[in-house]
């Protein structure tokens, strides 16, 4: 991954049904996607103080941060989406 390549945050429960359907998603498009994003996997049961920071609110979410400055939250979405959905959310596209 470059070192400014977008971080897509993926903050989910093994319990979650619409999680399990976001998975193999976020793999397809992350392979179509290449280098200008990177996924990141955060399990809302084991880290329940990084989630709270987040102000995550429904599971699946997906945080979009900047990655020139990973502070910057650019976008997020809760629910799960298609793989199509998936890209134009890291291409900026995406409207619900």
């Amino acid at each position: 991954a470059s070192p400014h390549c977008q971080i897509l945050l993926d903050v989910y429960a093994t319990w979650c049904g619409p999680c399990k359907f976001l998975a193999p998603l976020l793999v397809e498009a992350a392979e179509e996607l290449g280098p200008t994003v990177r996924v990141v996997k955060l399990d809302s049961d084991k880290y329940p103080r990084i989630s709270s920071v987040l102000k995550v609110g429904g599971l699946p979410t997906l945080i979009r941060f900047d990655g020139g400055d990973v502070s910057k939250e650019v976008q997020r979405v809760e629910g799960a989406l298609t793989k199509d959905q998936i890209i134009d959310f890291v291409n900026g596209d995406f409207k619900r």
